[in-house]
C-alpha cells in the first residue's frame, strides 16, 4: 500500500434540540432551520463521500443525541449508509456514551458495507485488489456512562504490515470535556502501537498527536453559541514511509448553521446611529468571512466600552429596537440575533471618581475589591442576595457565579454611576 484515504466524522447529534433559543425567539422558518441541521450535516457528509471516494468512512461516537433513536435519524442514517454501499465505501461505526449499545434498538436492516463495533475490542481487515489495505480496530460504548479505559484494550496485529486505525468514542486526559467518559491519556493511546486513531467526543476540531495521528474532528453541527465558527469532518490521507506511515489532514466544513459571539467596541461613541453602523459592520465582516457551508448564522452580540449611551444602550427598548433593525438589514448570509448584551459603561474619568470622598466613590471602591478577589465576591453576592433566594422554591434560581457574577458587578457599577455620578 501506498496511501489510503478515509473520512472521520463524529458526534453527529442528530435529533438534537437546539439550546438556547426559545420559541418566542425564533420564527417557525428558523426552528425548521434548527431543528434539520444535523440531518442537512449528515447529507452533507454522505455527498462529500460520493464526491471524493474514500476508502472508507468512520464515524467516531454518538452518531444519535440520545439513547432513544428516532426512526428519522436511523433511517436517514441507513439511507446514506446504502448511498455509500452502491459506491463500495465501506462504514466503520462506534457507539458513544450518548448513544450506547444497550441502547439500541434492532429495528434497522444495516447494509452489508456497515461494521457496528461491540462492547469488546474488534478487528476488522480491509482489502483492496486482494491485500491487506487496513486493520480497522474499534469498540462501542457498552452503556450510557462508560467508565472503562477502552484505549487499554487496543493492540496492533503484530503479523499485518499495514495501516491500523483504531477507532474510539473517549476522553483524553487534557481534553476540554467535562464528561469523563471513557477517560484515557495520549501515552494509553500510543501504547496500542497503532499507526492513528480516529476519536470522538470532543466538540471541538482539535489534532492531539502526529505520530501516531490523533485527531478529534469536532462535531458536524454546532449545537449552542458555545460551539461556534464551522464544524465538519476530517479527510485523511495516510501513506507509507520507510515502514510507517504518516497522515496528514484536510478539514471539510458540514454544518450549515453557524454560530458566532461578536464583540463591538464603543469606546467614546456617542451617537446611536454609529452604534448601529458598528454592529452592521461587524455582522458583514463575519457573514463575508463564512464558508459556504454555512446558510445560517446565530449570533450573540456583545457591546463593549466606555460611552456616553451606557445607560441608553442598558434600556430593554433600545436593544430590542437595535436587533429589530439588524434582523431587517441586507447582509451577505442569513442572520438572527440570538441576543445584544450590555457591557458597556460610562464615559467618566474612573481614576477620579474612585478618589471621591463620597457614596460614588466609596461604592467603587468596594467593587474594585471585589473585583480583584473572586472569593470575596463570592461570599459578598451570597450574603447580600440570600433574602432573593429564601423564600423561592427549591431550583428556580441558581446563585450567580463565576463569569455571570462578574457581570452582575460591572451592572451594579455602571447603575452606580449613573445614578450617584452629578449629571
Amino acid at each position: 500500500m501506498n496511501s489510503l484515504r478515509y473520512i472521520h466524522a463524529a458526534d453527529l447529534h442528530l435529533d438534537t434540540p437546539f439550546l438556547g433559543l426559545s420559541r418566542t425567539d425564533a420564527g417557525e422558518a428558523l426552528q425548521a432551520q434548527l431543528r434539520d441541521a444535523t440531518f442537512t450535516a449528515l447529507q452533507r457528509l454522505f455527498d462529500l463521500c460520493e464526491r471524493l471516494r474514500p476508502d472508507f468512512l468512520v464515524l467516531a461516537g454518538d452518531i444519535y443525541n440520545q439513547e432513544e433513536h428516532s426512526v428519522k435519524a436511523q433511517l436517514a442514517l441507513r439511507d446514506g449508509c446504502l448511498r455509500l454501499q452502491a459506491c463500495g465505501i465501506p462504514v466503520f461505526w462506534a457507539h458513544g456514551n450518548h448513544d450506547p449499545l444497550d441502547s439500541r434498538l434492532k429495528t434497522v436492516d444495516w447494509p452489508d458495507n456497515v461494521t457496528i463495533f461491540g462492547p469488546e475490542p474488534e478487528q476488522h481487515v480491509l482489502c483492496r485488489d486482494g491485500a491487506p489495505l487496513a486493520v480497522i480496530h474499534g469498540i462501542s460504548h457498552a452503556r450510557i456512562r462508560e467508565a472503562r479505559n477502552l484505549a487499554l484494550l487496543f493492540h496492533r496485529q503484530p503479523d499485518a504490515a499495514c495501516f491500523q486505525l483504531g477507532v474510539l468514542h473517549c476522553s483524553v486526559e487534557g481534553s476540554p470535556s467535562q464528561d469523563r467518559y471513557a477517560p484515557c491519556s495520549l501515552d494509553d493511546l500510543r501504547a496500542a502501537g497503532l499507526d492513528a486513531w480516529a476519536l470522538g467526543h470532543v466538540h471541538e476540531h482539535r489534532i492531539l498527536a502526529r505520530s501516531p495521528f490523533i485527531a478529534y474532528p469536532g462535531n458536524t453541527q454546532g449545537l449552542h453559541i458555545n460551539e461556534g465558527g464551522p464544524r465538519g469532518c476530517l479527510l485523511v490521507t495516510a501513506e507509507a514511509c520507510d515502514g510507517t506511515f504518516s497522515c496528514r489532514e484536510e478539514f471539510l466544513p458540514l454544518g450549515p448553521v453557524q454560530w458566532q459571539r461578536l464583540v463591538i467596541g464603543l469606546d467614546a461613541v456617542e451617537q446611536l446611529d454609529a452604534v448601529e453602523d458598528r454592529l452592521l459592520e461587524a455582522l458583514t465582516t463575519a457573514t463575508e468571512a463564512a464558508d459556504a457551508s454555512c446558510t445560517l448564522m446565530v449570533v450573540r452580540l456583545c457591546l463593549q466600552g466606555r460611552t456616553p449611551l451606557d445607560s441608553l444602550l442598558r434600556r430593554p427598548e433600545t436593544c430590542r429596537d437595535l436587533r429589530e433593525r439588524l434582523h431587517q438589514a441586507s447582509l451577505p448570509l442569513p442572520v438572527h440575533i440570538k441576543d445584544l448584551s450590555v457591557e458597556t459603561a460610562p464615559a467618566v474619568d474612573m481614576a477620579a471618581c474612585l478618589q471621591r470622598q463620597d457614596l460614588l466613590g466609596e461604592a467603587l471602591r468596594l467593587a474594585e475589591g471585589l473585583e480583584r478577589q473572586p472569593d470575596a465576591l463570592a461570599a459578598f453576592a451570597e450574603e447580600e442576595l440570600a433574602p432573593l433566594f429564601r423564600h423561592c422554591p427549591a431550583g428556580m434560581l441558581a446563585m450567580p457565579e463565576g463569569e455571570e457574577l462578574q457581570r452582575l458587578l460591572d451592572e451594579a457599577r455602571s447603575l452606580c454611576l449613573d445614578m450617584l455620578e452629578e449629571k
